[in-house]
């Protein structure tokens, strides 16, 4: 039994309902972008490393922000920093930036790009990296995911720096990426369910 679904009866102002619905719908399934972050204090500072999506589809292109604070004096100078990635991700070029409160610092040429890792080197740019008290530090960098990328399956990630004040390392702290796994994103409506809000689908 076939049951059609008219747009008969229906006044203009509910028909511009239905659609700005069904357009609402649409967009949220298309934002399917699930940012995640972790945050620990040592000695030296507090840092937060924060993803733009930890739930990405191969293809994608995610950003991940490491945060250095520190509450107060003495001033910490970094002088290298270190961020751990799966070796399935790929550095994008030029992507990776330092932010002090001024304005985003590039940060190559003096960027090492290895399959597990991108390490800056701030001894040999032209400018000091020094977080204050009440004044954060960000390193910005961006990954491309790969198709190799294991699907479903928490990858490795997180730091490791070198300052005036000491070192830390933390190349397993986090946070974790998934990689979805094929067949789409789970939260889209399908052009047939948009049919039907608008009164102009079928089904069965």
């Amino acid at each position: 039994m076939t049951h059609r679904v008219t747009q008969r009866g229906i006044t203009a102002g509910a028909a511009t309902a239905v659609a700005a619905a069904a357009l609402t719908l649409l967009s949220t399934g298309a934002a399917h972008a699930a940012p995640d972050s972790v945050t620990w204090t040592d000695r030296v500072a507090t840092v937060t490393r924060t993803v733009s999506d930890a739930t990405p589809k191969a293809g994608d292109t995610i950003t991940v922000t490491t945060k250095f604070e520190r509450g107060t004096s003495p001033d910490l100078q970094l002088n290298w920093l270190r961020d751990f990635h799966d070796a399935c991700l790929t550095y994008v070029t030029d992507s990776a930036k330092v932010n002090d409160g001024t304005g985003d610092k590039p940060v190559e040429p003096y960027l090492e790009i290895r399959p597990g890792f991108v390490a800056g080197d701030f001894t040999a740019t032209s400018y000091r990296v020094t977080v204050k008290a009440g004044g954060p530090v960000t390193f910005t960098v961006r990954y491309t995911v790969g198709t190799s990328c294991t699907r479903g399956t928490p990858l490795s990630s997180g730091s490791a720096f070198g300052s005036s004040l000491g070192q830390g390392d933390y190349n397993s702290y986090g946070p974790f990426v998934t990689v979805a796994k094929d067949g789409g994103d789970g939260g889209g409506v399908s052009t047939g369910s948009l049919g039907s809000l608008l009164g102009t689908g079928s089904s069965k």
